[in-house]
C-alpha cells in the first residue's frame, strides 16, 4: 500500500505574499480558506480522487493533502498529479485571486513543501499486513518482521542514490538538514520526524507498527521513476533477506551510537552522482533512459550554477 501527502504554500498571486500569518496546525487557515477548501474538495471528488484528509501545515498560508492509500501506486501518481493541476487551478480562479506554490523552499526563513510517501507492504495473496513482527521467527525484541526489516534496509541501502529521483533540484536541498523534520543522516527511527524514514505506529488501534514515511521527497521529482525506484529499493532488500541496521537515536546501543550513520548528499549535484554511482538503481530504472535524465539534471544544475 502507498499514501501521499501533498504540501503547498497559498500565495497572493499579484504579489507573492503568504495569504496568512498562521502557524502549525492553526485554524486560521481552514476557517478563512474555507470556500476555498470546499471548492477544492469538489473538484477533486468529482474526479474521483480519494481524499483522506486536508489540513493546515507549519508553514503561514500552507496546507496538506492527504490522499488516500491505494493498492495500486500507478493509479495513485497519477492521482497526485491531477491534484497538483487541480489545487493550481481552483487557486487561479478569479474570486480567489491565489497561485498555488509546490517549490520545496518557497521562503527561506519559512518551512518547505514535501511530498511525502507512505509505505506499508501485505501477503500479496491473502492481503495479511507484514510489516509488525508476529510468528516469523524475529526475535522477540524487534517489532519489525523480518521482511517490513529488510525492505527498510533495501531503502536505506539505496538512500543516497534515491536522493538523485527523490530530490533532484538545487532547490529541493534548500528544505532540508538537522531540525527541519527531514533527515540528514542515512537511517530511520521509530516516529521521529527528524529520521529520513520514520517507522509509524497504529497509536489508536492496533499500537503496532503498520507503515514507514519517506521524508526527503517533493514536488520538483518525476514521481513515476521516485516511487519505481523506492519501490524496487525495498523490494531487493527483501529478495537479499538484509538484516536492518540499528535505528538512530536512542534506540541505538551505546556501541553502535559510537558509530555515527553516514550523512546523506547536501547538494543535488552529490545526490546526481550518488544515483549514477548506484547500478542497482540504474538497471531498475534502464541505462538509456537514466544516462538521459541524468544528463537533463546536470543541465539544469549547471544553469542554476550559472545565474
Amino acid at each position: 500500500l502507498v499514501g501521499v501527502e501533498l504540501e503547498f504554500y497559498l500565495v497572493d498571486a499579484e504579489t507573492g505574499k503568504f495569504i496568512d500569518d498562521s502557524v502549525f496546525a492553526n485554524t486560521t487557515t481552514l476557517n478563512e480558506q474555507e470556500e476555498f477548501l470546499s471548492d477544492l474538495y469538489d473538484q477533486l471528488e468529482q474526479q474521483y480522487i480519494p481524499i483522506e484528509l486536508i489540513h493546515a501545515e507549519s508553514g503561514p498560508g500552507q496546507l496538506e493533502v492527504v490522499l488516500q492509500y491505494s493498492q495500486n501506486p500507478l493509479e495513485l501518481i497519477d492521482h497526485v498529479v491531477l491534484a497538483q493541476e487541480t489545487i493550481r487551478a481552483v487557486a487561479a480562479k478569479k474570486k480567489y485571486g491565489y497561485k498555488a506554490s509546490f517549490l520545496p523552499k518557497y521562503n527561506s526563513t519559512k518551512a518547505g513543501n514535501g511530498l511525502h510517501i507512505h509505505l506499508s507492504i501485505r501477503d500479496a495473496t491473502t492481503g495479511v499486513p507484514l510489516m509488525a513482527a508476529t510468528n516469523d521467527g524475529t526475535a522477540a525484541s524487534s517489532p519489525l518482521s523480518l521482511q517490513a526489516s529488510a525492505f527498510v534496509e533495501g531503502m536505506l541501502q539505496h538512500l543516497p542514490g534515491l536522493l538523485g529521483l527523490t530530490m533532484p533540484t538545487v532547490n529541493s536541498f534548500r528544505r532540508i538538514g538537522p531540525g527541519c523534520w527531514t533527515g540528514s543522516q542515512v537511517g530511520w527511527a521509530f516516529e521521529d520526524k527528524e529520521a529520513a524514514i520514520r517507522l509509524c505506529a497504529d497509536l489508536r488501534n492496533t499500537r503496532q507498527w503498520t507503515h514507514v514515511e519517506y521524508k526527503l521527497c517533493d514536488c520538483s521529482c518525476n514521481l513515476y521513476l521516485a516511487l519505481a525506484a523506492i519501490l524496487s529499493s525495498g523490494l531487493h532488500g527483501m529478495e537479499e533477506k538484509r538484516t536492518l541496521r540499528p535505528a538512530l537515536g536512542h534506540e541505538a546501543t551505546d556501541q553502535q551510537q559510537q558509530q555515527p550513520a553516514p550523512p546523506l548528499p547536501t547538494s543535488a549535484i552529490e545526490a546526481l552522482n550518488a544515483l549514477q554511482d548506484d547500478d542497482f538503481l540504474i538497471n531498475v530504472l534502464g541505462s538509456q533512459m537514466m544516462h538521459s535524465y541524468l544528463t537533463l539534471r546536470q543541465n539544469e544544475i549547471d544553469h542554476n550554477q550559472s545565474l
